[in-house]
């Protein structure tokens, strides 16, 4: 009896042992990069129970974030890997996120978790995955699909390439973010999923496009001509929820000056 009770305790000191690190990890998530994907994507690991440490070049998105419960800011990205358990990062081009990543890994801690959503150049990505690695940390690179609206609902793709098992480590903080995670294969995979699928998506958009502006022109109603493609075979991405018409569909960024 006093072994399973001594096996007892050990198991829910383990337990405990094992909230607690979950606590202290989600503690603090740095983020570098609050435009227009970065901060709702910080607002939703705000409200799923993370601490946020952020950065960006521009003061007037600083100032969003510190208005936002639960987040803070940092002057340097160093500062950021410093005091952050994991970073994001949501970068414009290759340069800006090669260039973040010097900055990032000079501060970094062993079996750290950086995480890259930009859509760069698969090169790019492995170039930082390597970078990370020879500082002993792991790295993701996690290009996104589902643009403002899916940060904002909380219903983006993330197309990953790295090791699995950093991945496994990272779920709950892209369950936060999004509402699926790809698998793609090694370091730079996710950047070629993403690329790939922005081929297909830059044509439908020029269809759409196209195709609304001929029925707008030859006197059809916008909301009509989007609603019958929309429930036939000319149905995609592009005309369904980032439809190019104002007014054609409901909550397309086209809605609100193309923002």
């Amino acid at each position: 009896m006093v072994g399973l009770n001594a096996f007892r305790l050990m198991a829910s000191c383990r337990r405990l042992s094992i909230l607690e690190a979950s606590r202290r990890w989600k503690s603090n998530i740095g983020f570098v990069g609050l435009g227009n994907m970065g901060v709702p994507m910080v607002k939703n690991l705000l409200k799923n129970g993370y601490g946020v440490v952020g950065n960006d070049v521009s003061a007037d998105r600083m100032d969003l974030l510190r208005g936002l419960d639960g987040a803070k800011t940092a002057d340097t990205l160093q500062e950021v890997a410093a005091s952050s358990d994991a970073v994001v990062t949501m970068l414009p081009e290759s340069e800006h996120v090669l260039s973040a990543y010097t900055a990032l890994l000079e501060s970094s801690k062993t079996d750290q978790i950086f995480v890259d959503c930009s859509t760069i150049s698969p090169e790019s990505s492995k170039k930082v995955s390597d970078m990370a690695e020879r500082k002993g940390c792991k790295f993701l690179g996690a290009p996104v699909s589902g643009g403002v609206v899916g940060a904002e609902n909380g219903t983006l793709t993330f197309m990953v390439g790295g090791d699995e098992s950093t991945l496994k480590e990272a779920e709950q903080l892209f369950a936060s973010m999004g509402s699926r995670c790809v698998y793609c294969g090694p370091a730079g995979s996710g950047l070629i999923a993403k690329i790939s699928n922005n081929m297909i998506l830059g044509m439908t958009m020029v269809a759409v496009a196209e195709a609304m502006n001929l029925g707008v022109k030859l006197g059809m109603d916008p909301k009509i001509l989007a609603s019958v493609i929309n429930t036939s075979s000319g149905r995609c991405w592009a005309s369904e929820i980032n439809n190019p018409v104002p007014g054609a569909i409901e909550k397309s960024p086209s809605n609100d000056n193309y923002q």
